[in-house]
């Protein structure tokens, strides 16, 4: 294991969980970078972590939430959504972004803790052992929270806008 391809292999999950937890894709790269400086720090100082994957999402998690809460308070309630799209077809590429802000929405509208724990699993792509750890509850709390979030995000999909 070393770092270069931790890094590779890491980022674009943990900045697919940022994107997740806001629609602010300036704020998620921020998170996401800080965090694999972190990770990068942590292991030319002290040698690679127990669990380097665990590591950074906990400290994005952290960071996240900080930068949220600053936001909150302290920024006019605005979401920055990326217009840009690679499809050169307007409609298809207003269609993509329509999906985009319902799955946003349903996903901002479950409870916290159940969207924290399908965004690890989901987009962060860790195993159960990690997202639990990042968390700090059990494996078998963390499948619960998954399934209830999965059930609720499916039913939210489901009801018209």
């Amino acid at each position: 294991m070393d770092l270069e391809s931790t890094l590779g292999e890491l980022a674009p999950r943990l900045l697919r969980y940022c994107r997740g937890r806001t629609a602010n894709h300036q704020l998620a790269e921020e998170s996401a970078q800080e965090a694999l400086t972190a990770l990068v720090t942590r292991w030319r100082r002290h040698g690679p972590p127990e669990s380097p994957e665990a590591f950074a999402f906990v400290i994005a998690r952290r960071r996240l939430q900080r930068q949220l809460w600053r936001q909150r308070w302290f920024e006019p309630l605005e979401r920055v959504i990326d217009d840009r799209s690679p499809q050169p077809d307007p409609e298809s590429s207003l269609m993509t972004r329509s999906n985009l802000q319902r799955t946003l929405g349903a996903l901002d509208r479950l409870p916290r803790r159940l969207r924290d724990a399908m965004l690890l699993v989901a987009a962060g792509e860790l195993d159960t052992e990690s997202a639990a750890e990042v968390l700090g509850i059990s494996k078998s709390a963390l499948k619960m929270r998954v399934h209830r979030a999965r059930q609720q995000l499916g039913k939210l999909l489901e009801e018209r806008p």
